[in-house]
């Protein structure tokens, strides 16, 4: 878009002079011939009386086309989501140049605000990048989804501060979740389930998948998250119950077809698979039972260890490491080292052979 050239056809288009168009603004003749020639912009204040000069809106002195817009937008985002888990200076580049182009984009800076809540062991300064771009997005959206998702993720960087820097972060904790809404947005009767459930063809075959994918998610994440209040109450039974629930959500979703990681509908979900197995098996050491231990234990290392053996990954090593470093953390919180101390060797090996 070249603002300059657009003021410049609507001008000649309502026969108007520099001068003129001058006189009706109350600026000198040389800021219109600015504007014109690119080498500067009217201030911010002055663009509704241009538009009323030439009976426009400001969407058309723009060239604005709120559908175009949402298009690239959602292309930029499909883009960044296939470098979320596994390059992340690549996912940040392609939000970044995205919110240059689009830089009022709430989900542009919503997705970037996730990034950064993902990767805040990479150091201070993605943190105070993460708190300063959540207080933005939540001083301007009116997207109700965008403002639930960031306060969600804010949530998640308290508890990490709590977790890795031992800051007491619950009054922020309790009074977010206090201002969020009871249902989260997309459980309403929203575009995507009624154009599954009114429109024909493959638009509404398209949504219904999509919301097909959020609820066996959403359904997988209840139960582990009940098993999990579970386990901290040492109703170890109750707990069992619910993880292998959560289980039997994932693996009755699972592309039977492929394989590894790819066998997931959702990017990611193999984690939640392996540290719910495990998770099953931390329940069953505290109920006295070890005969299917080794073999729980072992299903949790092949479903996370094993995911990107068919899978192309930007830097393997260092997923891989950061992958070691989350599993052992996992097992030492369920205090499954209680039972026998992990031994990932093989994996270490195997890392060390593909780097």
């Amino acid at each position: 878009m070249n603002l300059g050239n657009k003021i410049r056809q609507l001008r000649k288009a309502k026969n108007l002079t520099q001068e003129q168009m001058a006189v009706y603004l109350n600026i000198s003749p040389q800021a219109v011939s600015k504007w014109e020639m690119g080498l500067s912009f009217p201030d911010t204040t002055m663009l509704p009386t241009i538009a009323r000069l030439f009976k426009i809106s400001l969407d058309e002195l723009f060239d604005y086309d709120v559908n175009d817009m949402e298009k690239e937008i959602e292309t930029i985002r499909l883009e960044y989501n296939n470098y979320f888990w596994s390059n992340f200076e690549k996912a940040e580049e392609i939000l970044l140049n995205g919110l240059e182009k689009y830089p009022a984009s709430i989900q542009l800076k919503t997705e970037l605000f996730e990034l950064y809540t993902y990767n805040l062991n990479k150091g201070e300064h993605i943190i105070n990048k993460a708190f300063e771009l959540s207080s933005e997005i939540l001083h301007l959206s009116q997207d109700i989804f965008c403002t639930c998702r960031t306060k969600s993720n804010l949530i998640l960087i308290y508890q990490y501060l709590k977790e890795e820097k031992g800051e007491n972060h619950q009054q922020e904790i309790q009074e977010t979740i206090r201002s969020l809404p009871y249902m989260y947005p997309y459980m309403l009767q929203d575009k995507m389930r009624l154009s599954a459930e009114y429109l024909q063809g493959e638009e509404a075959i398209t949504e219904a998948k999509k919301w097909k994918d959020m609820e066996w998610q959403e359904l997988f994440n209840a139960c582990y998250t009940l098993g999990n209040r579970y386990f901290e109450m040492g109703d170890y039974q109750k707990a069992m119950t619910a993880y292998q629930e959560s289980v039997d959500v994932i693996e009755r979703f699972m592309i039977s077809q492929k394989q590894g990681c790819d066998a997931y509908p959702i990017s990611g979900t193999h984690a939640n698979h392996a540290i719910t197995v495990l998770s099953i098996a931390a329940c069953e050491f505290r109920l006295g039972n070890t005969q299917n231990l080794d073999k729980l234990i072992a299903k949790a290392k092949h479903i996370y260890f094993d995911a990107y053996n068919h899978t192309k990954l930007y830097d393997y090593e260092k997923t891989m490491g950061e992958m070691l470093t989350y599993f052992s953390q996992e097992y030492t919180r369920l205090q499954l080292d209680e039972y026998y101390p992990l031994d990932l060797k093989d994996i270490e090996k195997r890392v060390q052979g593909k780097a």
